[in-house]
């Protein structure tokens, strides 16, 4: 009867310790969701200025030119930020898949150690802040253009007013 119940708690203490890993999998994951919804939306951004700036051009206007070429300088930062936080998102699940594995080892074979998991795990959780520090710069990047945008459009409202 103790062999039996040895068997469960040891299976149950390997799938407690793949737990961690696994929601850190599932938060990792709606990050890249999120990510590549930002990317989906700095990408139709960028287009719709390249339309806008080639209009401005055509109709001989500088000003407007130089405007969106301004923004797509901020679109590009903002894409590169983006695809290294996409990149970090991704190298933490596969961190995080690796530590689950690695748990699977340490049963298996007693002589794997536990610090190969715990360094995967912490690892993977500072690839994690790098891709969220990157969304948090390139935040900032896009609430910095919104309020440019949005100051030059109060300004040429002012300027049609009598």
């Amino acid at each position: 009867m103790s062999s039996g119940l040895t068997s469960v708690t040891s299976g149950l203490t390997i799938v407690s310790a793949m737990v961690t890993p696994a929601i850190l999998i599932l938060a990792s994951g709606n990050l890249v969701a999120s990510t590549l919804t930002r990317i989906a939306r700095v990408v139709d951004r960028a287009r719709v200025l390249i339309d806008l700036m080639n209009q401005s051009a055509a109709a001989n206007d500088r000003a407007a030119v130089a405007h969106h070429q301004a923004a797509l300088h901020v679109f590009v930062r903002r894409s590169v930020l983006l695809e290294r936080a996409l990149s970090g998102f991704y190298m933490a699940i596969g961190l995080f898949v690796l530590s689950s594995l690695s748990v699977i080892l340490e049963v298996l074979r007693p002589e794997f150690s536990r610090i190969v998991t715990t360094g995967l795990v912490v690892l993977g959780a500072l690839v994690l802040l790098y891709g969220a520090i990157n969304v948090f710069l390139e935040t900032r990047l896009a609430t910095g253009l919104l309020r440019q945008e949005i100051a030059l459009a109060e300004a040429s409202v002012e300027k049609m007013s009598p």
